[in-house]
């Protein structure tokens, strides 16, 4: 097994997830909110982009703060959810540089597929990383989930890494690790833990490649999808 994951896997026991603090079923697990800090420490990452701003962002920035230098990017498509995060981080006193941006999901081409991606300036990731680690926790229901991984492939460190929530769910996480491998194949190395919380992916990036042609199959259901759930974001969204 890799050995960052065998050591957090190792110490996740160990580190503390206040029942207290923990705000319930919407916020990340907390196993894994304690394999993600634990990650953290074995991997030593300093600079974390996070798509999908809550509990996480408490537990990164903390891991953080233990490093100089460090750098947490936390987007999210609520401004509700995002300023609560940065309350949170903010009350803890964290070292840790943070940075709390609020981007609208909007319908993009991949592609011949159309999927949910945040809205954000062109070349902003490159420009702020490289980083080590991302992790991928925004919305369910395709909202920004599998596009994120294309858009920040390009500003992950070749050796850094991407955890991706909620893996266990065949009809949606699994055929975004799918896809993605079918993307970029020998240049990513995924390793799903069943057993932690919904389930996490850990997807290595072994080398830096040109963002390859996604696979057509699925592209008239993939684009349905995304027609629908932005209609639900533009017609149904509650603040």
């Amino acid at each position: 097994m890799n050995p960052d994951i065998a050591s957090a896997l190792a110490e996740m026991d160990k580190i503390n997830v206040s029942r207290l603090e923990h705000p319930g079923p919407l916020a990340l697990e907390p196993a894994s909110c304690r394999f993600l800090a634990a990650f953290i420490r074995a991997t030593g990452a300093r600079k974390v982009l996070e798509f999908g701003s809550g509990f996480s962002s408490l537990m990164i920035a903390r891991e953080l703060g233990e490093q100089e230098g460090s750098y947490l990017l936390s987007i999210d498509n609520s401004p509700q959810y995002s300023r609560l995060a940065k309350d949170s981080v903010e009350s803890s006193e964290s070292r840790a540089k943070t940075e709390f941006r609020v981007a609208p999901l909007r319908p993009k081409f991949y592609g011949m597929r159309l999927l949910l991606s945040y809205s954000l300036p062109k070349g902003l990731l490159e420009a702020l990383g490289p980083f080590d680690l991302v992790l991928i926790d925004p919305p369910h229901h395709q909202y920004g989930r599998e596009s994120v991984f294309y858009d920040a492939f390009p500003a992950l460190a070749p050796g850094g890494y991407v955890i991706l929530d909620d893996a266990n769910r065949e009809e949606a996480e699994k055929k975004y690790l799918s896809s993605w491998d079918a993307a970029y194949g020998d240049a990513i190395n995924p390793v799903v833990l069943e057993g932690i919380g919904k389930g996490l992916a850990v997807i290595e990036k072994l080398e830096d490649v040109p963002r390859w042609p996604l696979p057509a199959g699925e592209s008239v259901l993939a684009t349905l999808e995304t027609l629908r759930n932005a209609g639900r974001l533009l017609f149904g969204r509650k603040e």
